[in-house]
């Protein structure tokens, strides 16, 4: 932008505007203050009369006293009342009153306020003088009507016309630079300021505060709060929102305890910024602290900050007292509700069993159908929440109702709505209809691609997620540590070594990611799968951290599999050293010292299910198999079912749904512990690695 006129003038800057026949008042402290108007000597229809019959006695014609109409006009304000503004403006225009600057200019304020920004300007234009105040006053109304490139040009055009700003019109001026992100106007308006001595001054240094901030130079800004003579509560909520909105959460905590100790008093918006950098540390005991200080200070009932201790709690795990806080506000907004919906999702993955996981989604469900009835627009906030709920609720005909409400609603066009729909229906067992909603996509994101190539290879369709882990790359789209985590996973699903081992290679060398536990993972999943239990420990070898339970696992179910017991007990060792909480793990340690008849291994064993609490009773190994016949003697014929299960499906029930969907036709689709199983005509999406451990 170019940049503006230099302001020709010698001294300190005049803070006082342009003398008027009246009083002077400030129109452009953010919050307008309590204005005294001379009262007439001589009564007037007006005085005595409400807003309703001051408008009736203008339309008569009566006269009405100049310093009445400015309480009037200010009313407009107030109910935001364009028609009255008019019907007042007209019978300025008629009783001559349209020569007092001060009413003119309260008017230009009016019409600013009321959002006509257009009737603003030429009564601006029409006035018989314009001094400071009148350009402040046009150049606010720009900047709250979301036009600061306008009141850029409002204030070129003051400086050229002579007028020199004030402190309150340097302040404006900046938050427009901050609206349009215009740092080097930004920075000359400061360079002005420190010129003539005002920078100390409250509205100009919180205004370069927030400028600062937003172009994210923290240092700037919290430089140019300690600048500030007279710290108020606008200026300490600056400071410590520029910490929040720079990755500085800690900080803008420290700089709200210098303001308590301070004795300046927080506002709203001061508690929820210090409520949401809590969020961001996690750090419930501070915000325990925050809620106390807002439930003395009165601001409790206030909904935005009870929306954020609400999360707070949520972010914190501490899903009771978010709860009830929510069923104890009688008022409500989105806000709220899409983060009680997102908490419920939140709750279903720390849920002990399956059965409290699904009590939680229902009641994610629930909370959706009461935002729908409550008159509420759901965002996309609200749909991809309640469409992750459905996922994990293995809810496909939920999630359909989903579907066509964001359909009806066009929000399907959003990147976050059409991932979260990318993968309900993946995670439901639908892949053609995740791949048609990815098709449907009008963009898509590195997240997008990422997700489609994961559930192309939890499907098993590993020619289709190489095929399009290529095309992502022929747009552009530069692949992350996840991305090549689904790509190794859909190899390693078809066991494709040299390939696999070729896109590792990649990944370091033309990307420059380093492998974490996950790409490992599949690599060992892989040479697992292949009977290449060597090579498997090979790669275990070589990683730069130790293995995890799970990596263990996969190795120790290989040399069971294949009765390799002497690289079987070794890896069953450091399997019990790690003290795995797996249920699952402790079944296949358990089995593996059973078969060799090792006892004391076995109680040493027995020991850890004991400390952990996760005995598992044998006759839930294996409920699949009670699950497909209760859905095969109560559902339709054409109708799937679907099954979860906690922990992997065994060998044996892997065969049994084989047998099952091809004796009856029947597609059944079960989501265990490690992965999808779509059993189609005695074929499963596996490859039938499910029933090779």
């Amino acid at each position: 932008m170019a940049s503006f006129p230099s302001f020709a003038s010698t001294g300190t800057l005049k803070l006082e505007p342009d003398s008027t026949k009246h009083s002077t008042v400030s129109l452009l402290t953010r919050k307008s203050p309590s204005i005294s108007y001379p009262k007439s000597q001589t009564s007037t229809p007006s005085e005595s009369l409400n807003f309703q019959e001051s408008l009736s006695v203008i339309t008569d014609g009566s006269k009405i006293e100049t310093s009445c109409y400015v309480p009037l006009l200010q009313e407009c304000i107030e109910r935001t009342s364009f028609s009255g503004a008019q019907n007042f403006h007209s019978h300025i225009i008629k009783t001559g009153t349209h020569q007092d600057v001060f009413v003119m200019t309260f008017l230009v304020n009016v019409y600013a306020k009321c959002g006509s920004m257009e009737n603003a300007q030429k009564v601006f234009n029409k006035l018989p003088r314009r001094n400071v105040v009148a350009w402040t006053t046009l150049m606010t109304g720009y900047v709250h009507n979301d036009q600061s490139d306008v009141a850029i040009s409002v204030f070129q055009e003051m400086l050229e016309f002579g007028s020199f700003p004030t402190n309150y019109t340097l302040g404006i001026a900046l938050n427009a630079c901050s609206a349009i992100n215009s740092v080097e106007l930004g920075e000359q308006i400061h360079g002005y300021s420190i010129k003539y001595h005002i920078d100390h001054d409250t509205s100009v240094g919180n205004s370069l505060c927030s400028l600062y901030s937003k172009c994210a130079n923290l240092d700037s800004a919290i430089k140019a709060f300690l600048k500030i003579g007279e710290k108020n509560v606008v200026s300490w909520t600056a400071v410590i929102c520029a910490c929040g909105d720079n990755s500085k959460a800690l900080k803008g905590l420290r700089f709200f305890t210098e303001m308590l100790a301070d004795n300046v008093e927080p506002n709203e918006f001061t508690l929820t910024s210090v409520l949401s950098m809590c969020c961001t540390m996690l750090s419930l005991s501070f915000g325990v602290q925050v809620h106390c200080l807002s439930i003395k200070l009165g601001y409790e009932p206030n909904l935005r900050i009870r929306n954020s201790i609400m999360y707070l709690y949520l972010r914190c795990g501490r899903f009771g007292e978010a709860l009830r806080l929510f069923n104890g506000m009688e008022d409500m907004s989105l806000v709220t509700m899409n983060s009680i919906i997102a908490g419920y999702g939140e709750m279903m993955e720390l849920a002990k069993d399956d059965i409290s996981a699904y009590c939680n989604g229902t009641e994610a469900l629930n909370v959706f159908s009461k935002l729908n009835n409550s008159g509420f627009k759901p965002d996309i906030y609200s749909f991809s929440s309640i469409l992750t709920v459905c996922s994990k609720m293995f809810a496909l005909e939920q999630g359909e109702q989903v579907h066509a409400q964001t359909l009806k609603t066009g929000h399907l066009s959003d990147m976050i709505v059409g991932t979260a729909l990318v993968n309900m229906y993946n995670k439901c067992g639908s892949i053609e209809r995740a791949s048609k909603a990815f098709r449907e996509m009008s963009a898509r994101t590195l997240i997008s691609w990422t997700s489609m190539i994961a559930a192309f290879a939890q499907n098993g369709q590993t020619q289709q997620a190489l095929q399009l882990f290529e095309d992502m790359r022929l747009m552009g789209v530069r692949p992350n540590q996840v991305t090549f985590v689904g790509v190794l996973s859909a190899c390693a699903h078809a066991g494709m070594v040299n390939e696999a081992l070729g896109y590792f290679e990649t990944m370091q060398k033309d990307f420059k990611i380093k492998p974490v536990m996950d790409h490992y993972s599949c690599l060992i999943d892989m040479f697992v799968r292949l009977g290449l239990l060597n090579e498997a420990f090979v790669v275990i070898k070589k990683m730069d951290f130790p293995p995890n339970e799970y990596i263990w696992s996969l190795l120790l179910a290989g040399c069971k599999r294949d009765g390799n017991t002497e690289l079987g007990f070794y890896v069953a060792e450091k399997l019990l050293e790690l003290k795995p909480k797996n249920t699952e793990t402790c079944l296949l340690l358990l089995n593996m010292y059973k078969s060799a008849d090792r006892w004391e291994d076995v109680s040493k064993l027995l020991e850890v299910e004991e400390e952990e609490g996760k005995t598992l009773p044998s006759n839930v190994q294996h409920s699949e198999k009670l699950a497909v016949a209760f859905g095969l003697l109560n559902m339709p014929n054409a109708a799937p079912i679907r099954i979860i299960k906690n922990i992997s499906m065994c060998r044996g029930c892997h065969n049994f749904m084989k047998a099952i969907s091809s004796l009856n036709a029947k597609e059944i689709i079960i989501r265990d512990s490690k992965r999808l199983h779509k059993f189609v005509n005695g074929q499963c999406s596996c490859g039938d690695y499910g029933g090779l451990l």
